[in-house]
C-alpha cells in the first residue's frame, strides 16, 4: 500500500529547498550556495518516490541512482540526463573548497532551478495520481 503521507513529507522538504534556492537567486546570492539547495530539492523529491512505495530510502546523494529508481514509476518529460548530472555534481563540488570547486554562472543556476521545478512537478503529480 502506498505511503502518501510520508511521500508528501519528503516532498515538502524538497519544496522548501527549491523555494530557498529561488529566493536566494532573486536576492543575487552566491550561486554555489544556491546550487546546493537545488541539488537537495531534487534529491528529496526523488526520495519521496521511495517513501511512497514504502521502499527503504537509500543513504545516497547520487541523483542518477535516485532518478533511475523513480523512472520505474514516472515517464519523465523534459528531463535530460546531462542536466541532472550537472546538478548532481553541485553536491560534491560546491560544498567544500578544493580542486573541484567552482562558482556556477547565474544562467546555469536559472536553468537548474527550472529543471528542479519540472522534476518536483512530475513527482507531485505521481504522488497525487491516485486521489
Amino acid at each position: 500500500m502506498a505511503n502518501k503521507k510520508l511521500a508528501l513529507e519528503w516532498f515538502d522538504f524538497a519544496r522548501k529547498n527549491l523555494e530557498t534556492a529561488i529566493l536566494l537567486y532573486k536576492a543575487n546570492h552566491y550561486t554555489d550556495v544556491i546550487s546546493i539547495d537545488i541539488q537537495q530539492s531534487i534529491e528529496k523529491a526523488l526520495k519521496a518516490i521511495y517513501a511512497y512505495n514504502n521502499d527503504k530510502i537509500p543513504k545516497t546523494h547520487a541523483l542518477d541512482i535516485l532518478f533511475n529508481y523513480a523512472s520505474r514509476y514516472i515517464d519523465w518529460q523534459n528531463t535530460e540526463l546531462k542536466t541532472l548530472l550537472i546538478i548532481n555534481d553541485y553536491y560534491q563540488s560546491e560544498r567544500y573548497p578544493g580542486p573541484r570547486y567552482f562558482m556556477p554562472e547565474r544562467e546555469e543556476i536559472s536553468s537548474s532551478i527550472q529543471y528542479a521545478e519540472n522534476i518536483l512537478e512530475q513527482v507531485l503529480n505521481f504522488i497525487n495520481k491516485y486521489e
